[in-house]
Formats: structure tokens, C-alpha cells, sequence
């Protein structure tokens, strides 16, 4: 089978995480043998530098074309149709026309409908982004939302509160396809340390949603007075000079350490060495860094956010209320005590079997396989 896989980004050595999840995906469906096309419409702007106009070139088994326009902020839609047009024309000449398209996330696939949904193609459409999420959506995906869902074949959602979502706003069914972990990457590995060290780890933008800023706060208020204790923070945003002076002013330098944005194989690593994921987001469509932390044999420690709530219970970790304060805290406590037990090896081999590669790319074939068959039953 032939499938084009449709993003907004790809990730290179500068932007390591761009797609990431998308391409993830593509690289575990070439694997089973499949043809696989991944399509990226990059309209960021100039200041997120990177070659202008097409590039082409191949990873692993996946042929990559991408069109660069560096649009920014500015209105997208009217130049994201015209660079996907662009793009799907060269894409035909250079690979030929695909059995299925697959886009991810909404403008991805509002692009595939405006410019394909009249031709016999089936349109799949995975849906990951926290903006579709919310309990009141924007008039702005409100419409995108209505002009691309019901022009798919087959939507599929990340978590069954989004799938919950589209359905009471949009009024199309989707199936809840979770995005898949990169088991070459994150695993299981019993490593010693001292028993009185107890180390918690974080992965998430520095921005409010993700509210790295309040798990610091809670961090210093409960373990100010405890220098065994310390927590690990990868990622970078707009609340790092707020979060750096906090650290500063609360004396805790040894204790909080941001970490910056680094290669995956760095982040597991620490995993490795840790005691306890924890991220508090306000919102989640999934969370892929809960089931990287959970195949790494990490306990984790998530709020009722969304996403977390499909795969976390008292047998992987905590689940607390966004704004529960003494939740939140009580948390912190009795994991950093080791008042509940975990058995590490048991989480990292669920969460592999749940979220591998080789299940979700199963997965997808079979659904792809089904959607043509609709499809030519129709035609």
C-alpha cells in the first residue's frame, strides 16, 4: 500500500522535535512494508530558518517532500492550499498518486479536504491538537473543524476525550488511535543509586499550559528542606527566565535543574536514572511523554487533563486534579517516601505492548484497509 502522510513539519538535528510523533509513525508503517510518503506544508516563519521552497530526500524507508514558506503568524489558509497544491502535484510526478492519505492534526487535513476530498483518494485524519480539546473552542477551529471532519473518511483521535469532544461539536465519530512510543529509544534499565537520592523528572514546554512553573513552586514547598530530593526539567519556553529566578530566589539550585531542549536518547537516559515522572499540563490531547517516561519503567504523576486519563491508574502512577492543590502535593509525598510500590519492569512491558510501533502500525493498516474497501464499495 501506498500512503502519503501529511504534516505541518518534519524534525531536522536544529528542530528535533518538529513532527516528531507524525514521522514516528510514518517510519513504523514503512517498516511493515508499506510505501510511505511523509508531505510537510512548513509555514513558519523566517526567523525558524531553513532551506525556502522544496526539498526532497529520504530517511530510512520513508521518502520525505516538503515545502518551506516562511509565513509566520499571518492568515494560513489561502497559502497553506496553494503550498499543499504545489506540493501534492510534485509528490504525483516523483511517486505517483497514493492508495490513502493520512493527515495529522487539523489544518493538515483541512489542506487534504480543500484539495482532495472531490477525487477518490480516502482521507484519514488523525487528530492530535490540545486546541480542538477544549471544553469552548475558538470561532477559528470551530470553522476549520467543520470544514475538514466531515470531508474524512475515517477520523481518528489520540485519547477518548478529544474523540468525546469531536463528536459533541462536530458530530462525526472517531476511533481512538494513541500515538506510538519509540521503544528503540525509551526501555527499561535497573539502574543503582544511592537509596536516599530520589530523583523526579519532567518533560514539557515552558509555557503556562504545560505549568512547569507551578510544579516547580510545589516541588521547592514540599522538598525545600530535602537536598536528597531533586527534580529534572527538559524542555524550553516563554516562562524560563520566570522559572530560572524563581530557582534563584528560592536557593534551590542543587535541587531544580533546567535542562533544555536535548536529543531523546539524552532524555532517556535520565529516565533510566530516575524515581518519578511528573507533569501537571492543564491540557493534553495524549501526552507521548507519559508513555516515554511509563516505558522507561517510570511511575508517573499526571493530572486529569485529557489525555493521561486512558492509560494511567494506580498500578503506573497518580492521577490528580488540574487545580488540585493538596492532590498535587499528597502526590509528590508519597512518591518521594515510596508509600505506594511500583513494580518498574511490569510498566515499561505495558506501556511497550500498548504504544509500540509494531502495535499502532498494525493497527493503522488494518483501518487503512477498511477505509479502501468502504471506499471502493461506493464508488
Amino acid at each position: 500500500m501506498y500512503i502519503l502522510i501529511v504534516a505541518e513539519s518534519y524534525p531536522t538535528s536544529e528542530y528535533k522535535l518538529n513532527g516528531i510523533f507524525e514521522f514516528d509513525q510514518a517510519l513504523a508503517l514503512a517498516k511493515t512494508g508499506h510505501k510511505v510518503v511523509y508531505a510537510a506544508v512548513d509555514l513558519r516563519s523566517v526567523r525558524r530558518w531553513r532551506k525556502w521552497g522544496f526539498q526532497s530526500l529520504k530517511n530510512g524507508e520513508v521518502f520525505v517532500e516538503i515545502i518551506n514558506l516562511p509565513w509566520g503568524r499571518f492568515p494560513r489558509k489561502k497559502v497553506g492550499k496553494w503550498g499543499f497544491a504545489k506540493l501534492y502535484k510534485r509528490i504525483v510526478k516523483r511517486h505517483g498518486v497514493p492508495d490513502i492519505i493520512h493527515a495529522h492534526f487539523i489544518f493538515s487535513g483541512y489542506l487534504v479536504a480543500e484539495h482532495l476530498r472531490q477525487t477518490n483518494i480516502p482521507l484519514i485524519l488523525t487528530e492530535h491538537l490540545s486546541s480542538m480539546n477544549q471544553e469552548t473552542l475558538s470561532p477559528y477551529y470551530m470553522r476549520l473543524g467543520e470544514a475538514t471532519y466531515r470531508h474524512m473518511d475515517k477520523v481518528l483521535a489520540v485519547s477518548s476525550q478529544l474523540s468525546k469532544n469531536i463528536l459533541q461539536k462536530f458530530g462525526v465519530e472517531s476511533e481512538i488511535v494513541p500515538n506510538l512510543l519509540a521503544t528503540d529509544i525509551f526501555s527499561y534499565e535497573p539502574i543503582k543509586k544511592s537509596e536516599e537520592l530520589f530523583y523526579f523528572v519532567s518533560v514539557g514546554s515552558l509555557i503556562p499550559d504545560k505549568r512547569i512553573q507551578f510544579l516547580v513552586e510545589k516541588f521547592i514547598q514540599c522538598f525545600r528542606d530535602d537536598r536528597n530530593t531533586k527534580l529534572y526539567i527538559f524542555g524550553e519556553g516563554s516562562e524560563e527566565k520566570a522559572i530560572e529566578a524563581l530557582i534563584d530566589k528560592k536557593g534551590v539550585k542543587d535541587q531544580v535543574f533546567l535542562l533544555g531542549v536535548v536529543k531523546r536518547d539524552e532524555i532517556a537516559e535520565k529516565f533510566r536514572e530516575s524515581d518519578c515522572f511528573v507533569l501537571l499540563s492543564k491540557h493534553e490531547t495524549f501526552g507521548v511523554a507519559y508513555i516515554e517516561a511509563l516505558a522507561s519503567g517510570l511511575p508517573v504523576i499526571a493530572t486529569r487533563c485529557g489525555g493521561p486519563e486512558d492509560f494511567i491508574d494506580e498500578s503506573n502512577g497518580i492521577l490528580v486534579g488540574v487545580d488540585n492543590e493538596a492532590e498535587i502535593e499528597k502526590a509528590l509525598k508519597k512518591m518521594r517516601y515510596r508509600e505506594m510500590e511500583f513494580d518498574r519492569e511490569r510498566i515499561s512491558k505495558e506501556a511497550i505492548k500498548n504504544f509500540s510501533p509494531e502495535t499502532i502500525a498494525e493497527r493503522l493498516s488494518k483501518i487503512y484497509e477498511a477505509v479502501i474497501r468502504t471506499k471502493n464499495r461506493h464508488q
